[in-house]
């Protein structure tokens, strides 16, 4: 029988780094060349949601160990996660498209703004060149370093409140109205509305959401697990897959983002609360809890290593040649990453852990 990797860890929450493995599987399936059959916008929207959830649960364990947080500490703690392997991985990338085995040309606006994640609003505004085939996916990068930025300061200011969810609610509601208005006001296309983080936040808050109502014992309420625990999981496969199926331009950009979030509290709230039943115990498996822990390097690296061999002929897209030489190189490149990048980092990261 396969191992389970323990779940009792500090600062680790069960099914978590299974649904990244799940996230990151969607997302270079969709690259690789079968986005008609798996839709890759969704293995993002998975890890916003998941970003949202977890961010807010240690700031809310934080604020339980401590009485406040940190905020120096936790954008020191963002930067020595998000920075190396992203700086390795972008160095790596003008290297091959300098060696000629790479497709793009130098252009230090679009570096700078994915180091410093504003890559999403200066891709729609600046008509970047782009720097290296394969990294335009960096817009999702800035979405969520955009959340960091301004989630705990919100937080703070909201957690003595006794309506706090109620208010996060409003804040969602509001972030649809603000789609439509988008969409149908000022004509935002689908793409615009896909990667800006106006419009996109919602998918982390709705992981926020989840977090502060488990906290505060709701979504035991809500969810009621002995009782309706298929009726909820049932109901949101089917709306998931409303989501998947509906092609209107108008609803894509507009109500799809915050149904998929809905639907994916009760899936959350179960993997995590009963990870050890049938349905939810692969996603702690130790093999896939190891991928998820190289998730972040597997989705920097993934797409320019697909760009790379079908730019060099070595494969062509969607064939079985290509999924398995670009998922090989990925595994093997954040497997190393994590070796001589990642893992050493983890001391300074514990430094800089919450204290109490």
């Amino acid at each position: 029988m396969p191992n389970v990797r323990p779940t009792a860890l500090p600062n680790q929450l069960p099914s978590l780094d299974g649904f990244r493995t799940v996230a990151i599987a969607i997302v270079f399936a969709s690259h690789a060349g079968v986005s008609h059959l798996i839709p890759g916008g969704f293995g993002v929207t998975l890890f916003f949601f998941l970003s949202g959830y977890l961010i807010t649960t240690l700031l809310q364990r934080e604020i339980s160990q401590t009485g406040t947080i940190s905020l120096p500490r936790f954008f020191l703690r963002r930067v020595v996660r998000l920075w190396p392997p992203l700086l390795v991985t972008l160095l790596v990338g003008v290297f091959l498209v300098a060696i000629g085995l790479a497709q793009g040309a130098l252009d230090w606006g679009t570096l700078l703004s994915q180091i410093f994640f504003y890559y999403n609003y200066y891709s729609l505004f600046a008509e970047p060149t782009n720097s290296v085939d394969g990294f335009g996916i960096f817009w999702s990068l800035s979405v969520e370093e955009h959340f960091y930025l301004l989630w705990p300061s919100v937080f703070l200011l909201l957690h003595k409140r006794l309506g706090a969810s109620r208010i996060l609610a409003m804040i969602l509601v509001a972030t649809l109205v603000w789609r439509v208005v988008r969409f149908v006001h000022f004509q935002s296309s689908e793409w615009e509305i896909y990667i800006s983080t106006d419009t996109r936040i919602d998918a982390l808050l709705f992981g926020c959401l989840l977090a502060i109502l488990q906290a505060n014992g709701a979504a035991d309420r809500l969810f009621k697990a002995d009782h309706f625990k298929w009726v909820w999981l049932g109901a949101a496969v089917i709306l998931l897959l409303l989501t998947f199926a509906i092609r209107e331009p108008a609803f894509r950009s507009t109500l799809r983002y915050s149904l998929q979030g809905l639907a994916l509290m009760p899936v959350f709230h179960y993997a995590v609360t009963q990870p050890d039943t049938h349905l939810f115990k692969p996603l702690n498996l130790s093999w896939i809890s190891q991928i998820g822990v190289w998730s972040y390097t597997l989705y920097l690296v993934h797409y320019l290593i697909v760009k790379a061999l079908e730019y060099n002929g070595l494969a062509s897209h969607g064939s079985p040649a290509l999924v398995l030489g670009a998922a090989a190189l990925s595994l093997a490149y954040a497997a190393l990453m994590y070796r001589i990048v990642e893992r050493p980092m983890l001391p300074l990261r514990r430094k800089l852990a919450p204290k109490g």
